[in-house]
Parts: structure tokens; C-alpha cells; sequence
């Protein structure tokens, strides 16, 4: 091994928490994103038997059919502080933190009744996150031959949903519906990392990475209320890709590389096509990914109104998991060597695993225009769980083997490559538990809501491959504040 490699194995570390983290760490981990609707947020989500302001386009589209009344909700989330904290990442107490700040509109609904008829429109955006990240490690003592390494990071992630509810009201007691969602889901990452070495040799990285991922949402729904005070309900949504696109351009530069072909390092890739030029090595890649999974959520629930002044909800929430698998061989040529690489058919980045959720929610009148609402709330990850052992044995096959079983002569190879647990990029694992506590005025005409969400969660992560695995904790609050007005 060179003394530039040593080098860069030894700061391996330092890239991958300045740059992988906030790579990933805005990715969905969990299937609840958030609460949308003026209830629905005090109620911890348990809103499915309710649904009966705009937001029910979104949890149950029957439960509009049991309104009376043209509505207009806004919502709005205007503070929501993120934390990600990795614990011990390389000696016993050094943590890593990531914090995310935002202000962001989240639900805008409109309801029209036409006596059995309701029809709706909604604007729901489950998740919007901006990360902007400068990070700078001078003289580190882990590697004494580096002088500097700079970090410059600005993503945005990005899901929208638009479209229009029906909902159908059979009898006093039975009602069903449906909601059409069209999906817009974007990521937009930047970067660009300078690391410079005593000799005041230097590399440099440079890429974007943009994708935009369009599909439809249905939803469909039941509500039924067997007696004055019972109300159960259902609903089941999918989402289905129907077109995407993709753009990855990266370029490294090696100041220690001699001119000509080989000092520039090329890395472009699309939804139609990805190669590489570097080192000299040109290589056919497996193709972008331009999708998102494709998942199946059901809902169900149950209401409870004792009385007028009192109401308690319970929502079970699954979504199902999700796996696409595909070739993912390259091909690299240098001068006449040709190597084929052989590599796992799975697309780790779409894998979903199925979760099953839990909400409860209260709402008590404490006057006839003033109510505090409440609940708790189950998030549970849909990623693998994150051990220990397997990063070990990942670590070992890396050090004896270099994960790859390779065969061939001095002009053609085939490299098979062992799936690292490591290079995952669903590397979180946390199961998390929230709550939520609200208080809402109303009037005949119009009502105002102010609601905090706090959710924790513990578990795993391995945001390094050189590294064994870490402690993870997840901390996030929200304030919601929520306007509608009736007609």
C-alpha cells in the first residue's frame, strides 16, 4: 500500500461522516412522515374513522361523506427541528450530530358538499428537508500526512402530493370514497470535497446528483358507525411510478497523477445510461435508478364519543415492504484487460421492510369553543436491522479478501463482488415513539389549532463501511398551526 493510499484509508472516516450522512439521512427511514390536518395532528394521527374536515382526503376519503359543511383547511408546520446523533462513530465518546431546521406549509384542503356528494381537493407535502453543510478537519491526528480536508454539501429531498377526493354518502350510517393523488418526489444533491496532504499534493471530488420521480397515489376508503357512538373505518393506498428521470455527474482530480487521459476522473450516468472514465478504466455501469418503492399502505380504525365534550380514536397502520431487483453487472476495459463484475441483482436503495404502527389519540372540550387534544404514536424503521456481528464480519471479508472472489488471466477477468453491509445506503435503524399535544378554538365559521409533535427513537447506524457499527439516536419536534374556515 502507497503512502497516498495509507493516507486515504485512514481518513476514510473523516468523508464519510462529513459526506454520507447527510447524504442519506434525509432519505424516508420511517413510513410516517408526518400529520396533515387540523385533528388529525392532536389525535397523534388516529384520524381514520374521523376524517371528517379536508384532511380526511388524505387518512380516509370516506369519512368526508359524515360532513355537512364547505370547508377550507390550511396547515401549517412553522418550526420543525431535527437531530440525528451518532454515538461513539470512532473513539468512545466522539459523537456526530446532524440537525435539520425548517418552516414548511404542509396541508392545504378544500370541501364541497352537495348533500350524499362531497368532493375535495387537497395539497398535501408529506416531507420537504434542506440540508446546507460546511464541515472542515485541519492536521488531523489519525493522519498526520493531511492538512486539510473541506466538505461542501446542499441537498434538498421533496415529495408532493395533488389531487382531487369523492366521497359518497349511502346512508346515515355508511359511507365510501376515494382520493387520487399525483406524485411529485424529488432529490437534489450537490457536492464538493478539497482534501490536501503535506507535500501540499491535493484531490479533489465534485458531483450532482438530481432525480425527479412521478406517479399516482389512490386512496380508497370506508367509514361505517354501527351506533351514535362508534365509528370504524378503513383505507388502502399505493403508490404507482409512472415515469422519473435522473442526472449524476461527478469529477475527481488527482494533482499527483501524470497529464493526459488518466488525471481526470469522468462519472456520468442517466436513467438510459451510466460509465465511468477513471484511472484509464472505462466502465459500463447498470443504469439509474428513477423510481421510488412502490408500496402498499393499509389503515384501519376505530372512534369512540362517549359524549358530546369527549372522543377517543385508535389507528393500526401497515405498510407493506418493498424489494426490485435487477443486473447490476459492469463491464470495465483498460487498454486490452477486460474485467466483468459480477454484483448483487438487489437495488438496496428502493428496499423497504414492512412496519406496523400504532395510534391513539384523545379530544376533550374543555368549553364549547375550546378543546385540548392528545396521543401517542408508534414509527417503527423500515430498513434491516443494523448488528453489530454483521459489520464485523462485513469488516473482516473486506481486510482478507477485499469482498470480491476473482478469477481470470492477465487479460480478462471476473470479479464477483460480496454485498457489503456497509455501503447500504438504508443505514439507520431506529424505533421510534412520539406524542403529540394540541389545543384548537372553533367557532360556527372557522377554527384555529396549535399542536407539538415530539418523537425519539433509538437504535443503529453504520454511516461508515470501514467502521463497526454505532448507536443511534433520533430526536425531532414539530409545532403545527392549523386555520380552517366552514361555510
Amino acid at each position: 500500500m502507497t503512502y497516498r493510499q495509507k493516507s486515504l484509508l485512514l481518513l476514510s472516516l473523516f468523508l464519510y461522516l462529513a459526506l454520507v450522512p447527510s447524504l442519506y439521512a434525509s432519505e424516508p427511514f420511517h413510513n410516517i412522515q408526518g400529520f396533515y390536518g387540523e385533528r388529525a395532528a392532536g389525535l397523534a394521527g388516529a384520524f381514520t374513522a374521523i376524517a371528517d374536515d379536508p384532511s380526511g382526503a388524505y387518512y380516509n376519503p370516506a369519512g368526508l361523506g359524515f360532513t355537512y359543511h364547505d370547508g377550507i383547511s390550511i396547515s401549517a408546520s412553522n418550526f420543525k427541528n431535527v437531530k440525528r446523533s451518532y454515538i461513539n462513530i470512532d473513539t468512545p465518546g466522539q459523537t456526530y450530530n446532524q440537525t435539520h431546521r425548517g418552516f414548511d406549509p404542509n396541508f392545504i384542503g378544500l370541501l364541497k358538499n352537495y348533500d350524499r356528494w362531497k368532493f375535495a381537493f387537497s395539497i398535501v407535502n408529506t416531507y420537504n428537508y434542506e440540508y446546507n453543510r460546511a464541515d472542515q478537519v485541519n492536521y488531523p491526528l489519525v493522519a498526520p500526512s493531511i492538512n486539510t480536508t473541506r466538505n461542501y454539501t446542499k441537498e434538498r429531498y421533496n415529495q408532493l402530493l395533488i389531487g382531487p377526493s369523492l366521497a359518497y354518502l349511502i346512508n346515515d350510517r355508511l359511507s365510501v370514497g376515494a382520493t387520487l393523488y399525483y406524485i411529485n418526489d424529488t432529490k437534489d444533491i450537490s457536492r464538493t470535497q478539497f482534501q490536501q496532504f503535506s507535500d501540499l499534493s491535493y484531490v479533489m471530488r465534485s458531483f450532482v446528483d438530481n432525480r425527479t420521480t412521478s406517479g399516482l397515489m389512490p386512496v380508497l376508503g370506508i367509514q361505517f358507525q354501527p351506533m351514535p357512538k362508534l365509528s370504524l373505518g378503513a383505507s388502502i393506498r399505493r403508490t404507482i411510478v409512472t415515469g422519473g428521470s435522473r442526472l449524476y455527474n461527478e469529477v475527481y482530480v488527482d494533482s499527483l497523477r501524470p497529464r493526459g487521459s488518466s488525471a481526470v476522473d469522468f462519472i456520468e450516468g442517466t436513467g438510459s445510461g451510466f460509465s465511468s472514465v477513471e484511472n484509464g478504466a472505462i466502465t459500463s455501469r447498470p443504469k439509474m435508478i428513477t423510481s421510488i418503492p412502490e408500496t402498499t399502505e393499509l389503515r384501519a380504525g376505530v372512534a369512540y364519543f362517549p359524549s358530546s365534550r369527549f372522543l377517543a380514536s385508535f389507528d393500526i397502520i401497515h405498510t407493506s415492504g418493498y424489494k426490485k431487483f435487477r443486473s447490476q453487472d459492469q463491464v470495465s476495459v483498460r487498454g486490452n484487460r477486460v474485467t466483468y463484475a459480477l454484483n448483487d441483482q438487489e437495488i438496496r436503495e428502493l428496499t423497504r421492510f414492512a412496519t406496523t404502527n400504532f395510534a391513539f389519540g384523545m379530544e376533550y372540550y374543555l368549553a364549547d369553543t375550546f378543546s385540548v387534544l392528545g396521543g401517542i404514536f408508534t414509527n417503527e424503521p423500515n430498513t434491516k436491522p443494523i448488528s453489530w456481528t454483521d459489520s464485523a464480519i462485513d469488516l473482516y471479508l473486506q481486510s482478507v479478501i477485499g469482498n470480491q472472489l476473482r478469477a481470470g488471466n492477465e487479460n480478462t477477468s471476473l470479479v464477483y463482488n460480496i454485498a457489503r453491509t456497509g455501503t447500504d445506503p438504508r443505514n439507520e435503524y431506529s424505533k421510534n415513539r412520539g406524542f403529540s399535544i394540541g389545543f384548537s378554538w372553533q367557532t360556527s365559521k372557522s377554527s384555529l389549532s396549535v399542536t407539538l409533535i415530539q418523537e425519539n427513537g433509538r437504535g443503529n447506524s453504520r454511516i461508515d463501511p470501514n467502521s463497526l457499527s454505532q448507536a443511534f439516536e433520533y430526536s425531532a419536534q414539530s409545532i403545527y398551526i392549523m386555520v380552517s374556515s366552514k361555510n
